[in-house]
């Protein structure tokens, strides 16, 4: 457990003296934060006075009435509300203590070494990767880098340095970050229409150093102990603790085939200028929304090329292309481009949904997760696919979502050149296909992977992305608003830590389905239906900061988007059925 109070439940009884009388407050501390109490609460005073030392360490902020506020919050008036506070073990909890790591780090980096900066992205086994620079150019860290940079950090926690939130005018804040030499910061402010910014600032050795992150802060960072730093090269790898965890930092998996890909995209985003929503706003303004289009959707053709040729170079071998990856992640469209790359080359695929092989309800377990492998008729699925691999005839099922039925259809057999497209989140799974040797199947993980950066402190989250894509489809396709959508998210995402993310390493090849000019494109779709989410909805912080994530693109038709790109497969107009 991260803290030692959150294991426990237990009582506190508090008196808060103030003028007037006494207040007797019952705090019940359990896994997650404080349950929830109705308070009063008195003008002038801050959420953290509510607190006593310990706990000031123990919680990072709290949620009244379904809105989050950080632990100085001042109250603006008398009153009484419903307080929660959070921990690390809440994800609103671990979302500002994680920001505030990200402040940390980059501060300890700017107060070591003034002329250097660095830019951070999500990365593998949950963590981030740290890319030392000066100017544009990658700079060399080692060891002893590293650990005067680690020794600042813990400095600056011991010294529980205040970060206070403050407002100024944005040509304050240009000032600041022009002495600071933060020229992506200001690039970025170029494209906000307030005409004042909000920064957080911290003074240690008498040095003051201001960052904005788009996201609230711990108070102070005296809290912020839980981290691990050690150098991945080229740069350095920030472990954090998660929520899912119970604010534990996870064991950190090298998982070099998707580290890998990550790089290659990186890289490949870099050389184009499109790392940064002022690199993609730039190519826009320079060359147009189409020139963007075809120049990402080019890329997405080209490792689809390359995926072919993979295949292509062992057509009589792989008899199974298996297709895994998270929830909007485009696999449907993807499937569909793949098999027709597969066509051009003369093969004829068989694609094949792992959903039809769902148990009927005789079948199920009433204690069985749906999205588990054991939802899944295992032994059908394995004996009709190693049939059909063995030259047999087969009946393939067709499973009905609705009548929670399964059909079968007009049996099939497969010849040397009619590869199976199997699809599913439980492709990669090694327990699946094992009558089939390894070497006749090929495996496919595939996500957006954007390694892109608002500014070089605030990477965009790879999650979100797909969040984002999926509330702009469930509105279209289901009637669903913003909040349905993200009130679900959390369950998608469990299931997905559970029974994709354990088998990505097992793929062959890491495809990214992710387009760099989507979020212009998606953004005129997302923002209203964001725009409906209300402050005291419970949903209103995740959709603040998906807000924050596209109002800096500029926006582009979608009418030049390619009817069979994956963006269609969220936006509307996909050639392809089934992604309709």
């Amino acid at each position: 457990m991260f803290f030692g109070l959150l294991g426990l439940a237990w009582f506190v009884s508090a008196l808060l003296f103030f003028d007037g009388g006494i207040r007797i407050m019952k705090f019940l501390v359990c896994m997650g934060g404080l349950m929830k109490e109705r308070l009063k609460l008195r003008k002038g005073e801050t959420l953290a006075s509510l607190l006593d030392e310990k706990q000031r360490n123990d919680f990072v902020c709290a949620r009244i009435e379904g809105k989050i506020y950080e632990l100085s919050h001042v109250f603006e008036r008398d009153g009484e509300a419903e307080v929660e506070f959070l921990s690390v073990e809440d994800p609103e909890g671990i979302r500002i203590y994680v920001t505030s790591l990200r402040f940390l780090v980059s501060m300890a980096v700017k107060l070591c070494f003034p002329k250097l900066d660095v830019r951070i992205f999500y990365n593998i086994s949950r963590s981030f990767f740290i890319r030392v620079v000066q100017g544009k150019k990658t700079y060399s860290v080692n060891q002893a880098f590293l650990d005067e940079v680690k020794r600042k950090m813990e400095d600056i926690i011991k010294a529980d340095v205040p970060l206070s939130r403050v407002k100024v005018k944005k040509d304050e804040a240009l000032s600041i970050y022009h002495e600071l030499g933060f020229q992506d910061k200001i690039q970025v402010l170029r494209y906000r229409k307030e005409d004042f910014v909000h920064l957080y600032q911290a003074v240690f050795d008498g040095i003051v150093y201001s960052d904005y992150l788009y996201e609230k802060m711990v108070m102070s960072t005296g809290c912020l102990s839980r981290f691990k730093l050690f150098l991945y090269a080229p740069g350095m790898m920030l472990q954090v603790p998660r929520s899912e965890f119970n604010g534990d930092i996870p064991e950190f998996k090298d998982e070099i085939n998707f580290a890998s890909a990550l790089s290659t995209n990186s890289r490949w985003a870099e050389e184009n200028t499109l790392d940064t929503v002022v690199g993609i706003n730039r190519f826009v303004k320079n060359y147009g929304s189409m020139a963007l289009i075809n120049v990402c959707e080019t890329r997405f053709n080209n490792q689809l090329a390359k995926l072919g040729e993979i295949i292509l170079s062992n057509p009589e071998t792989i008899r199974c292309i298996c297709i895994a990856g998270p929830s909007s992640s485009g696999k449907t469209s993807f499937s569909n481009r793949l098999m027709f790359e597969l066509m051009s080359h003369g093969l004829r695929p068989i694609r094949i949904s792992m959903d039809d092989f769902y148990k009927i309800p005789e079948e199920m377990n009433e204690k069985t997760d749906i999205e588990s492998v054991e939802a899944i008729n295992v032994e059908l699925f394995n004996t009709l696919i190693s049939g059909l691999v063995s030259g047999e005839s087969v009946s393939l099922p067709q499973y009905d979502f609705k009548k929670h039925e399964r059909s079968y259809r007009k049996a099939i057999q497969v010849g040397e050149k009619e590869p199976l497209i199997i699809e599913g989140i439980h492709a990669l799974n090694p327990g699946l296909i094992t009558q089939i040797s390894p070497i006749q199947k090929f495996r496919i993980y595939i996500s957006p992977q954007p390694q892109m950066n608002l500014d070089n402190h605030t990477p965009l989250s790879m999650t979100y992305m797909r969040l984002l894509r999926r509330i702009v489809r469930d509105s279209r396709t289901r009637n669903s608003d913003a909040r349905e959508t993200i009130d679900m998210w959390d369950n998608v995402r469990k299931g997905e830590f559970r029974y994709i993310y354990p088998n990505q390493e097992n793929a062959d090849f890491v495809f990214d389905s992710f387009m760099h000019y989507e979020l212009c494109a998606l953004r005129n779709f997302a923002l209203p239906l964001l725009e409906k989410v209300r402050p005291d909805n419970k949903e209103y912080q995740i959709a603040f900061r998906l807000k924050q994530m596209v109002r800096y693109f500029v926006p582009i038709p979608i009418s030049d988007i390619p009817c069979n790109s994956v963006v269609r497969e969220f936006v509307g107009g996909s050639s392809f059925k089934d992604a309709r």
